[in-house]
């Protein structure tokens, strides 16, 4: 009986540290789920960091979905939904969005030839949307110190 005692004091600065962390999450029907399944790995602050589309909510989602045992399917679309309201992406309109632009927008705002600008937008119609200008690299025909000179005007 004493082992168990003594667990829970030493849990007990960690719960409440949690529990304190729980009052940045805005209200709503996820945040329950949220803080039932998902703190036992994340701190609830964790999920206050980070913004993202509807989809990438969702793929996010349905991912962590599958470690977690206990929730259902409406409660996970539950957290889906609460996770996109509360916490979308935002698109910083001084920056060019990479994943969406034109190539005129790229040649004429990051600095980049036509032929590069093109050799982008075929990349990304190929291998899918980009996460950090690093991937950039590794088109063929782009010049690297471009794109790591213009890294700071990009968003994905």
């Amino acid at each position: 009986m004493r082992p168990v005692f003594f667990a829970c004091l030493l849990a007990a600065p960690a719960l409440l540290a949690q529990n304190q962390d729980a009052g940045v999450m805005p209200e709503g029907a996820g945040k329950q789920i949220i803080l039932r399944e998902c703190t036992a790995c994340h701190l609830p602050d964790h999920f206050t960091k980070y913004r993202h589309t509807n989809e990438e909510w969702q793929a996010i989602v349905i991912r962590m979905g599958q470690r977690v045992r206990s929730a259902t399917k409406e409660e996970l679309e539950t957290v889906q939904k609460y996770l996109a309201t509360n916490y979308p992406k935002l698109d910083d309109g001084t920056k060019v969005n990479v994943n969406k632009a034109a190539p005129e927008d790229m040649v004429k705002r990051l600095g980049l030839t036509p032929d590069e600008a093109k050799a982008v937008v075929d990349y990304r119609q190929r291998h899918g949307t980009f996460r950090e200008w690093g991937e950039l690299l590794a088109i063929y025909g782009v010049d690297g110190r471009k794109i790591e000179a213009a890294k700071d005007n990009m968003s994905f």
